[in-house]
């Protein structure tokens, strides 16, 4: 009777500790990656960094992460939405800056000027979209530093557009 009731106990703390390990996915593992883009060994400042996750879940593609180049070529993603990073994992990489002639005006951000189709790509048109990219990084949990990337030739001029 004892080993019977031991058993039971035993069955139920294994049935709840897979359950709480199931239904909390990655349990809280995130990557935060920097670096810095050249374009022919020239930093790039005002540049849009777009990792883009290869990973499928549940018939689902896994989503895209953003950030800017600052002055000096470096971004940093660190954070997505609440999560204090992105997950891990293998990204194919899309970078672009857009650039306007004229005058912009005052209620109108990046995204909205890319998805107009009014603002010209002034880097390689190689590294603009998924199906053009060669650049690809992996992800591992924690810090992913000093992942740069030197772009190679000349402005497309391409009107940019979200990928």
């Amino acid at each position: 009777m004892i080993v019977r009731r031991w058993l039971i106990q035993a069955a139920a703390v294994a049935a709840l500790a897979v359950a709480l390990g199931c239904s909390h996915g990655d349990n809280g593992s995130y990557a935060t990656v920097s670096g810095v883009v050249t374009n022919n060994g020239t930093p790039v400042d005002g540049a849009k960094v777009t990792f883009h996750s290869t990973v499928e879940s549940g018939g689902q593609k896994g989503g895209s992460y953003s950030a800017a180049t600052d002055s000096s070529g470096k971004y940093v993603l660190a954070t997505a939405g609440k999560d204090p990073g992105i997950p891990p994992g293998l990204y194919k990489v899309t970078i672009t800056k857009a650039d306007f002639k004229g005058e912009l005006p005052k209620d109108i951000d990046q995204g909205q000027l890319e998805a107009s189709g009014m603002a010209r790509n002034v880097l390689p048109k190689a590294y603009e979209s998924l199906a053009t990219t060669k650049l690809s990084v992996t992800l591992e949990t924690g810090k992913n530093e000093g992942k740069n990337f030197d772009l190679k030739g000349e402005a497309s001029g391409t009107p940019t557009r979200a990928p």
